[in-house]
């Protein structure tokens, strides 16, 4: 059945408190157990630096994969202990639903660009205030493709089957779900979207944290508001997976032609 959610209906202060609680404690566990299973690829490929674990594609792709599997198996822990099924609206895949998730992956390219524009709006007047130059944080696997772009093709179907999966059950259909579920519609989208934002703060190689997180951000927005509008997590999974999948194959692209953007 579809579910019809208020766009505004705050819970009493308690229900309140137990959602935000639950859902950083979900995030939190999301994260540990993504280093626990990180940890054990690394076992397996006898790893021990990040140096050693960049120069082998193959190796990369797997902990990296794990790592989310780590993800998945926090979110499945939740729901089922919790007996929370209730929380994550899956339903079998349509024609439409593969419409959506492209029309999903437009939205986000249009949020990146006005995201962009304001990120640049807010670093000259950071610059102007302060003196210091910001750069947009980068992403750890992009930084790390560019040294060595095999990890590019490697990492595009570790976005499309267990990143953009794994990171819309936790965000989108928990966290979303539990925020909804005491604020109301558009102001659990915001907070789990902004949550997203912030919890990329990981992700993070280089430049400047707050510009990665608003743009994460934004992402979240347009995935979490997908999410509401199709009942299903299976469209904002496979946008987010698309998303991902496609910036890998146009740094590919990038890295191996000494192509650039147009500015």
């Amino acid at each position: 059945m579809a579910f019809t959610p208020p766009y505004v209906s705050v819970a009493d202060g308690r229900t309140i408190a137990t959602s935000a609680v639950r859902a950083l404690a979900v995030v939190a566990a999301a994260f540990l157990f993504a280093g626990v299973f990180a940890q054990l690829g690394l076992s397996l490929f006898g790893i021990e630096s990040q140096g050693a674990l960049t120069r082998s594609p193959i190796a990369y792709a797997v902990v990296n994969a794990l790592s989310f599997v780590g993800f998945i198996a926090a979110g499945y822990g939740f729901v089922r202990l919790r007996e929370e099924d209730s929380l994550v609206h899956v339903r079998k895949p349509t024609l439409s639903d593969l419409g959506w998730a492209l029309l999903g992956v437009l939205g986000i390219f249009l949020s990146a660009l006005v995201m962009g524009v304001v990120v640049d709006l807010l670093s000259a007047a950071v610059e102007a205030v302060f003196g210091t130059p910001v750069e947009t944080g980068q992403n750890s696997v992009i930084t790390e493709g560019r040294n060595n772009p095999r990890l590019f093709l490697y990492m595009i179907p570790v976005a499309l089957f267990f990143v953009g999966p794994a990171e819309e059950l936790v965000f989108r259909g928990i966290v979303q779900g539990l925020f909804r579920r005491s604020f109301g519609l558009v102001p659990g989208l915001l907070l789990a979207s902004l949550l997203f934002g912030i919890g990329h703060f990981f992700a993070i190689s280089s430049g400047s944290a707050w510009t990665y997180i608003l743009i994460a951000g934004a992402l979240g927005l347009v995935l979490g508001a997908i999410y509401e509008y199709t009942e299903s997590i299976t469209v904002p999974a496979l946008a987010h997976g698309l998303w991902n999948a496609g910036l890998f194959a146009l740094n590919y692209y990038l890295a191996t032609t000494g192509a650039s953007l147009p500015v």
